[in-house]
């Protein structure tokens, strides 16, 4: 019963990686066609500076983001389904929590690059403050979190 059990878990959970990496590949030929399209942009002479930089860095954001998925999909494989060989070290994860703080890295990264979209085009208004406020209290807690997570 507990083979079957196991069995069946590892199926789910190998389901659950395909459809991540799946994701992971469809968002980062998103990135590709919005990198496409801000090259040419460029190349045609296309002048709003901000409006390139805006391209650029939602473009990087969609890379990152397809990276990250990636990264899970792999993780959740090392975990539940089978060993990867030749991973590199950071990918390798030993527990849920170390799948957790690699999550986390990467979504205060992401975060970050947003942000700095956002700042790029920022025209007036105290919007700004409070939003880089916000992620400030958000990224403190996260690395808090990370800081202290083996006293948890």
């Amino acid at each position: 019963m507990t083979k079957s059990l196991g069995f069946l878990l590892k199926i789910v959970a190998a389901l659950a990686v395909i459809a991540i990496i799946a994701l992971a590949i469809g968002v980062e030929f998103y990135a590709f066609k919005e990198i496409y399209s801000t090259l040419s942009k460029i190349v045609l002479g296309y002048s709003e500076e901000d409006e390139v930089i805006k391209n650029c860095l939602k473009a990087l954001d969609l890379v990152l983001l397809g990276v990250i998925l990636l990264s899970v999909g792999m993780a959740l494989s090392e975990l539940y389904v089978c060993k990867i060989p030749n991973l590199p070290s950071w990918l390798v994860i030993e527990d849920l929590d170390g799948l957790k703080a690699l999550m986390i890295k990467m979504v205060i990264f992401i975060m970050t690059i947003s942000f700095t979209g956002r700042v790029v085009v920022y025209n007036s208004g105290i919007e700004i403050l409070y939003l880089g406020a916000g992620l400030a209290l958000v990224v403190g807690a996260l690395t808090y979190f990370l800081a202290n997570k083996d006293e948890a």
